[in-house]
């Protein structure tokens, strides 16, 4: 299962913006995209929409990048 978790890292220790459950040695993969422009108080869902048409495109073109080099 994907899911897009927002978070912030704050002194090196990352920090989700809202509550999640995690299972016990649940391997994770963290993408860290630039922060859009936002308003205060808004979240980056919808904001990045159109950058990332899904996460398997984005496995799909960061596997073509790695076969490139």
């Amino acid at each position: 299962m994907y899911q897009a978790i927002e978070a912030i890292c704050q002194n090196g220790v990352i920090q989700p913006l809202e509550p999640v459950v995690f299972n016990h040695n649940e391997y994770l993969v963290i993408l860290r995209l630039p922060r859009p422009a936002m308003l205060p108080g808004s979240a980056i869902k919808g904001t990045m929409r159109g950058m990332l048409s899904s996460v398997d495109d984005f496995i799909a073109a960061k596997q073509q990048e790695i076969d490139r080099e």
